[in-house]
């Protein structure tokens, strides 16, 4: 059994595509259940779900997505937990994806996949496939201090969610300190990337909405580096990163990945100016 957990705040236009996704997954019903836990939405959210008798809805009022998650593994019934957004439509064959990788992989604890633009924009495209380059590297490596996490593509065995979780229930970065003590505890080789594990991110549509989540998430990692730091990549990772991700593309992309990679990193630096710890 596989539970897929999905926490919702106002994603009313998305609902209807990520319900049809997942219900047409390539495992038979009895072998996966879907958990969307509403968290105070105010739209049309709640109404949606409950047109679905095949989805499990339930209610978290403490607001804040990790909160919506932990209750959705308190009623959970799988033992490998699945974890996406509202906003993510999984690819066909997704989770038969994550069966074959656990079962091939005993000692996997968790695995975390690719996220894919909607978007056929070709500037969108390139900086998806260094982010997901990226995934690869570090979950290939067995240096645990550049180790994160992301709960829109990530599966986890139960008994290690149960163990090490539950998630910190902070405004963000709590996927990431879960992570953490998953390799802190048992090692870099129960946390790896599985390329066929994907998702697509309704969000990942324009290259201003991508350099507006780089400034996110540096302000959240700073805010928890108190709790759990996480190493920033060196130039030569971050070249090596490049130069796979450039290797079958004609020069005119690589020339445009790395003007974008460029302004990557200048966002990333405005992210973390005068940030604090407010939010923990």
């Amino acid at each position: 059994m596989i539970s897929v957990i999905v926490p919702v705040y106002n994603t009313g236009q998305f609902l209807e595509r990520v319900i049809t996704t997942l219900t047409a997954q390539d495992l038979p019903d009895e072998e996966y259940e879907l958990i969307f836990i509403d968290n105070g939405s105010s739209d049309d959210s709640l109404e949606i779900l409950e047109r679905h008798p095949e989805v499990r809805t339930l209610q978290e009022p403490k607001r804040g997505s990790y909160a919506a998650r932990n209750h959705g593994v308190r009623e959970a019934r799988g033992d490998i937990i699945v974890f996406t957004d509202s906003v993510c439509f999984p690819v066909p064959g997704w989770l038969s994806a994550v069966c074959r990788h656990f079962d091939s992989n005993p000692e996997t604890q968790a695995a975390l996949g690719p996220r894919l633009p909607p978007s056929s924009s070709r500037r969108v495209r390139l900086v998806s496939e260094y982010e997901n380059k990226k995934a690869e590297m570090v979950y290939g490596s067995m240096d645990p201090s550049s180790y994160f996490g992301y709960t829109n593509n990530m599966a986890v065995r139960r008994a290690a969610m149960l163990e090490y979780g539950p998630f910190v229930e902070r405004h963000r970065g709590a996927d990431t300190i879960f992570v953490k003590r998953l390799v802190d505890a048992l090692g870099c080789q129960v946390v790896d990337y599985c390329p066929e594990m994907a998702v697509q991110h309704a969000e990942l549509e324009s290259i201003r909405i991508y350099y507006s989540k780089i400034m996110t998430y540096a302000q959240s990692r700073k805010s928890h580096s108190h709790i759990e730091t996480v190493r920033p990549l060196s130039r030569g990772e971050r070249l090596k990163i490049f130069r796979e991700t450039a290797r079958s593309s004609p020069i005119i992309d690589s020339v445009q990945l790395f003007s974008l990679l460029a302004g990557g990193a200048l966002a990333w630096w405005l992210g973390g100016l005068g940030v604090g710890q407010s939010d923990v």
